[in-house]
């Protein structure tokens, strides 16, 4: 029995030993990614830039110049004749809703669409924002968390999109801009009101 216990407790030792010395594997360096074009604007300068290097380790800009050496190992994209830009920014944008030149029709289709549905048009419309050059967007007002939903998408690389600051329901008076009411409530459901950011007074 005392060899037994003892041959147990040596067992017990190398297992546990071996678990302290076990180090997890050091995480890979991040990839790194040259784009090359013909140009590049500098808003510090305020000039264009010939022969426009920029560096991307990972999914931050590392460095961006004129004629910079590119790093052993990266991949390399050449744009050609193109004119590079930094990301633009949009201060008043409602990615969860896109109009068309037929605002009112698109008002009441948006008004029909249950959240669910109108979350996957806001993905649609977050992509074609970060396509058109935006990488970040002050989002100011929407329904139904659909802002804050999609916020959190993007953050976590379900869909692509731009970076976004977001305010949730937009805050406006009774019958003015933010307000969607004034239909029956058989139509679109009962009238909004503070929780929907809706007020009829300072109170």
């Amino acid at each position: 029995m005392t060899a037994l216990r003892s041959a147990f407790s040596f067992a017990v030792l190398v297992f546990a030993t071996g678990s302290l010395g076990a180090q997890p594997a050091p995480a890979p360096p991040p990839a790194v990614t040259v784009l090359k074009a013909a140009r590049m604007f500098d808003a510090r300068s305020d000039r264009i830039l010939s022969n426009a290097v920029v560096i991307v380790e990972g999914s931050k800009v590392r460095e961006a110049g004129a004629g910079l050496a590119i790093p052993a190992g990266a991949t390399v994209i050449d744009l050609g004749d193109a004119t590079l830009l930094p990301g633009f920014i949009d201060c008043h944008t409602h990615l969860t809703g896109e109009s068309s030149d037929n605002w009112l029709a698109d008002f009441y289709e948006g008004l029909r669409r249950p959240a669910t549905e109108q979350a996957f048009f806001a993905a649609l419309y977050a992509r074609k924002t970060l396509e058109s050059g935006f990488t970040t967007v002050r989002d100011v007002g929407s329904s139904d968390a659909i802002d804050v939903g999609l916020r959190n998408a993007i953050n976590q690389g379900l869909t692509p999109g731009p970076r976004m600051l977001v305010a949730r329901e937009a805050i406006g008076a009774t019958g003015g801009h933010c307000d969607r009411g004034g239909f029956p409530p058989a139509t679109f459901g009962e009238e909004p009101g503070p929780s929907k950011g809706i007020i009829a007074g300072p109170e």
